[in-house]
């Protein structure tokens, strides 16, 4: 049913599941650098699709493998979100998609400046380290920067929520699995 209580007849839409890389080193955020001719450069998280029956930590070697040609060597689920492409600017990109993002902390070998794409996304034309600062500067400030950098719709979002306010991180995460773990020991004590 669509949002005001209609069914959409012939308008399925399957919602995808997908993994998101979010790697960083020494203040840098590992990212791919893509260029389309209607939006020009952007940077994107590695990862997309999981393919059938493939856990999604299977699918996130298998994406950072072919997009940065590099090993994940430590991982952890970081968040989740949703993305539905009509409701972003660049919804062109990609058109119809419904995905669930699960978003992955990682730790990679090898680390480099020169990473080689095995099997490069469309529109990919580079990996980059970006600065965290200049990330931010990017959100905060685009006007003063004479080329901010460009992340699309949800992504955007994510980053300032990530690297400017806080709100999603490892803090987070850990304060979640402390009171799952409170909450089972208290369940053990009653046993």
């Amino acid at each position: 049913m669509g949002p005001d209580g209609s069914r959409k007849e012939g308008l399925a839409m399957q919602i995808r599941n997908a993994v998101r890389a979010l790697i960083i080193h020494d203040d840098k955020l590992l990212s791919i650098k893509k260029e389309r001719a209607n939006v020009g450069i952007y940077y994107a998280l590695p990862g997309g699709a999981q393919e059938l029956d493939e856990t999604l930590e299977q699918a996130l070697v298998r994406e950072c493998r072919e997009e940065l040609g590099v090993e994940i060597t430590d991982s952890h689920l970081l968040c989740i979100r949703e993305y539905i492409s009509n409701n972003h600017e660049y919804s062109f990109i990609m058109k119809k998609v419904h995905a669930i993002d699960f978003m992955f902390l990682c730790k990679i070998d090898p680390i480099a400046d020169d990473l080689r794409s095995v099997r490069a996304d469309i529109g990919q034309i580079g990996i980059e380290w970006l600065p965290i600062p200049h990330i931010r500067e990017s959100l905060l400030q685009p006007d003063k920067l004479e080329r901010p950098l460009k992340f699309p719709g949800r992504l955007h979002e994510f980053y300032y929520d990530f690297f400017v306010t806080g709100k999603v991180g490892l803090l987070q995460s850990e304060s979640y699995l402390h009171t799952a773990a409170s909450r089972s020991d208290n369940n053990n004590r009653g046993n």
